[in-house]
Order: structure tokens, then sequence, then C-alpha cells
């Protein structure tokens, strides 16, 4: 949910999450809309619950009393247009409000995050930041009925196959008993909790910190922190280094236009935030590009991996930015570059 140029803020994107209105008054999607068949696909999802594993008895008393919610089919499909830049994102996302109410978080919790940081590897500001953007530190977390949500979604041909398997995980968080149906609430895409997970993301990553059976992450801050922790920290070779940061706002050399064309590449693979990076180089070599830090100073002569990161819509408008690898970690949490780079500045307000 956030790109370089007018930006659309798309469901995966993080304002999504948060549920921003849309104008009713400019989109006449319900007029033409076909509802009738929802009961047929509410069948078809309790016919097929045994090919996840589940029963069908189960299935049905989980969506029996579960209608279709017109608000979200509006939600998904009247989503607001905004052009807003990239330094106006960032002023908004990074208030001082949220600075500051994310400093007492991180003091206010700090034996707990340290705790964490032993677990995961993970720098506490980093969970701090996430959770102050995903929620607002906990506040705002959705008040949607998961699976009501998930079964409109899914209803509706766009996207069903990604929304019928997160429809299908939620039944599994219900069966295994971290929450019960009617606390199982979430924004109007299905993003749930404190640190805004989707249901494949709960059973893949959600924590039991403190060690209750329960992977609570609507209310128990322990689970919630600790969750975010071990989302970042990665899986396979792609973990997190507590050694290195994110990356840093840079100022670029004057010949920037000709080092572009050498750096920026073509991907073909991964998400657009991934396909706008420059090609991976050590930062020694943008050293040597004459790439500098806000003060002046060259940045540091390390064999690391990096990329850099171009931001705004036109010339005068650029903004630099070079990237490490754990920065990577965090477009996985949201592919956005407008949402891993406010993490980051964040965080770096934060520590």
């Amino acid at each position: 949910m956030k790109k370089i140029f007018i930006i659309i803020f798309s469901l995966s994107l993080l304002l999504v999450k948060f549920s921003y209105a849309h104008d009713p008054k400019n989109c006449d999607v319900l007029e033409n809309y076909d509802f009738s068949q929802f009961d047929n696909w509410k069948s078809e999802v309790i016919k097929n619950a045994p090919e996840y594993g589940l029963g069908k008895n189960f299935v049905q008393s989980l969506v029996k009393d579960f209608q279709v919610n017109k608000r979200v089919i509006e939600n998904d499909k009247c989503q607001p247009e905004f052009t807003l830049t990239f330094s106006e994102y960032i002023d908004k996302r990074i208030s001082n409000l949220r600075v500051k109410n994310g400093i007492n978080k991180y003091n206010k919790y700090n034996s707990l995050l340290q705790k964490i940081k032993k677990v995961y590897n993970v720098q506490p500001r980093f969970i701090i930041s996430i959770w102050g953007l995903e929620t607002a530190y906990g506040e705002i977390t959705g008040n949607y009925p998961v699976i009501e949500s998930l079964l409109t979604m899914s209803y509706d041909e766009r996207r069903r196959r990604y929304f019928t398997k997160e429809l299908y995980n939620s039944f599994k968080i219900i069966e295994e008993g971290h929450i019960d149906l009617e606390n199982f609430k979430g924004s109007w895409a299905g993003a749930m909790g404190q640190n805004q997970f989707m249901p494949s993301s709960f059973l893949n990553y959600a924590q039991d910190f403190n060690n209750d059976g329960k992977k609570n992450i609507w209310t128990d801050i322990e689970d919630s922190l600790a969750s975010i922790g071990r989302y970042l920290q990665g899986v396979g070779s792609n973990k997190w280094d507590p050694n290195y940061t994110w990356g840093r706002e840079v100022i670029p050399p004057e010949n920037i236009k000709e080092l572009e064309k050498e750096l920026f590449i073509k991907r073909e693979k991964g998400c657009l935030a991934i396909k706008k990076l420059s090609k991976k180089i050590p930062l020694s070599k943008f050293r040597e590009m004459n790439f500098q830090k806000l003060n002046g100073q060259k940045v540091d002569n390390l064999g690391i991996d990096s990329y850099l990161v171009r931001m705004g819509r036109e010339e005068n408008d650029f903004r630099y930015f070079i990237v490490y690898n754990n920065y990577l970690n965090i477009l996985s949490y949201n592919c956005s570059n407008y949402y891993a780079l406010s993490v980051g500045l964040l965080s770096d307000k934060i520590k």
C-alpha cells in the first residue's frame, strides 16, 4: 500500500490496512455488482474444506452467519487516489506525534524488546517502527470480522485464488484456538492484529512469546512485537543482519544521470518495489562513485551488498537512498518503497 510517481494505494499497501475511506459519490461499482451467487460461494467453500484439512461441519459453523459485506467490495474497488510526493508522504507518516509515541513505547517496553532481540536478532527500533506505522502502536487494528471480509474478498473473482487460501487459513487460526470468532477482527481486507498479519503470515510467523498457549496478536503486546521480530528475521538465506542498519539517504554525485544508466537494470522477478532497486553492488563501489552521506562525508568503505533507490516524481524532487539487505526484509513485510523507507526513517528517529 507509495511508489515513485502519482500513487494509487492498492490493497497490499499500508494505508489500505488503515482502511482509508473511498468516495462513494465517485464510485458506482455496487450498482451493477452481482451478489446473487454469494450463498452458492459459501456452499462451495464448505464443500472444499477437506482439501484444506478442515471438516465441512466446522467450516459451516464458521461461515453460516456471515453475509456479503458490500463495504468490503466498495473499499477494494473504489480505493482513493493520492497525488502525494514522496517527501509529502514521509512528512505525514513520520509525524512528530508518531515519533514521540514511538520513543515512549520504546522506553516503556525496552526490557521486552531486548528479550525479543536476543531471540530474533532484530534491533528493537525496527520492531517499534513497524508497530507504529501499521497500527499506531496497536491503537488502530480494524473492526471488520476477518472471516466475513475474506469470504467477501474471495467471492470477488479478481483475486479469488489468493483470498480463498487466506480464508481457509483464517479457519485454521480459529481451529488452533488462538482467538475466538467474536474477537476475530481486522481490516476490511483481512489483515489482523497489532502487526496486521494476513492469516498466512500469522500461521508462518506469529509467536507465542509469553508461552500462554496462544499466538495473540490482537491484545497481547508480547506476542505482537515478537511476531514482528520473527517476520523481519526472515527465512532461509534472507536473514536479518543485526550488525547493520536498513540504509540511508544520500547525496548523489554530479554525474548521477549517467550512473543511473549503469546502475538501474531490468528485473523479471520480484514485486514492483524490488524491480525499482538498482543492481546489487558493494557499498564501497558507491563510495568510489562519490555518493555522500547527508553530512557531506563519503559513504562508508564497506563490502556489504547495497542497492540504490531513487524516489520522486520529477527531477527537482528526486531523493536518493542506498539500502542494504535488511531493507529487503522490510519489503517482504509490505513490498512498497514508500512503506519500507518510512519504516527505516522512522526507526532512525526512535533509536
